[in-house]
Order: structure tokens, then C-alpha cells, then sequence
């Protein structure tokens, strides 16, 4: 889904958690649709959806596929935006043991939340949602509100923080691949 071309313009990112439950499809849509009517009204230039899992495991290592490593980069950037800003994304990301049906092992897997909501200007990261702050969580739906009400964010941006969707391992170059040996930031 699209909207204007304005260079640099403010575009979003809207993750959502796949296979829920009826009443969490049905706001995820109410969600895309608010979205799509900010895209048309040249509110947002540019609105994308990514669909993740319900949880992915918490390490580069653990990850093996390039999705998994592509939301754990983005959940290392959301969590350096919210340190910037004083913020926490808790409760929306939650680090958990996951007991492997296939190995027989266990693992920690970092659960996702049902939606979140990345806005940039250009490749700045200019708000991260759901997160909360001083003692008060920011829900996505309240988070469109505000954009509707043109309300800013008072927040940092977090330069450079921009990514494609993950290349194709044949697209990888050695610089490009992830430290297996290293944990990106969890949820504090």
C-alpha cells in the first residue's frame, strides 16, 4: 500500500503478529485502514505492512533465516529509539523460554507484539508503538489518533535507523551478515 511520493516524507511501518484470533484480525485491519486513510489524505507518504511470527528466537544465532535476523535488527533499533527517549517497549515485547517440540531443548524466544508502529522521516526513526512512558503506555490506536490530530512527536529521531526488507543470502556480503556470537538488546 502507497500513498504520495513525497521525498522524505513521513512513511510507517506497521508490524502485525500473524495467525490471531478473530477480535485481533479484525482490529488490525481497523488499523491498516486508519493507515491507508492518513497514506490518501498525504498525512503519511508511504505505508507498509510487515507480517511477523508470534515470536522469534532471541539470538542472531538462534535465528537462522534472514526474517528472523531482519526483526531482530529492527527490534535492536526500536529498543535504541526508546533508550534515547526515555521510553520503555515493554509490555509489548516480552523475552520468554520456549520448550522445543522438534530438539526436546529449550530456547528464549522474544514474543512480538500483536501491532507495532514504526514512523520515519526519511531514515530517521521518529517514533516507535506501543511504548510507555512515564508511567503511561502508548497504544498504536492511540498513537494514529494523534497523527489524525496532526500531533508531532516529541520524541528524538534515531538517525539511520531506515531498513529494506531482508536481501536474499545471495545478496549478503560478509559485512552485511550478523555477529553469531553476539545478543542484539532485549527488552529490559
Amino acid at each position: 500500500m502507497q500513498g504520495s511520493t513525497q521525498p522524505d516524507g513521513t512513511r510507517a511501518e506497521l508490524y502485525v503478529r500473524s495467525l490471531l484470533p478473530d477480535g485481533h484480525t479484525q482490529q488490525q485491519a481497523a488499523v491498516i485502514d486508519r493507515l491507508q486513510g492518513l497514506s490518501d489524505t498525504d498525512a503519511l507518504s508511504d505505508v507498509s505492512v510487515q507480517v511477523i511470527g508470534r515470536q522469534i528466537p532471541s539470538t542472531p544465532a538462534e535465528a537462522r533465516t534472514e526474517l528472523g535476523l531482519f526483526a531482530l535488527n529492527r527490534v535492536s533499533v526500536f529498543q535504541e529509539w526508546a533508550k534515547r527517549n526515555g521510553c520503555s517497549l515493554e509490555p509489548a515485547f516480552q523475552v520468554r523460554s520456549v520448550d522445543s517440540e522438534i530438539s526436546g531443548e529449550q530456547y528464549r524466544a522474544l514474543v512480538f507484539p500483536v501491532q507495532l508502529l514504526a514512523e520515519y522521516a526519511g531514515s530517521e526513526l521518529k517514533c516507535v508503538t506501543p511504548h510507555t512512558t512515564d508511567g503511561e503506555t502508548v497504544t498504536v490506536m492511540d498513537r494514529l489518533t494523534m497523527i489524525e490530530g496532526e500531533e508531532e512527536s516529541t520524541f528524538a529521531s534515531l538517525e539511520r535507523a531506515s531498513a529494506a526488507r531482508p536481501p536474499a543470502q545471495s545478496e549478503l556480503s560478509a559485512a552485511d551478515t550478523a555477529d553469531e556470537d553476539s545478543d542484539p538488546p532485549l527488552p529490559e
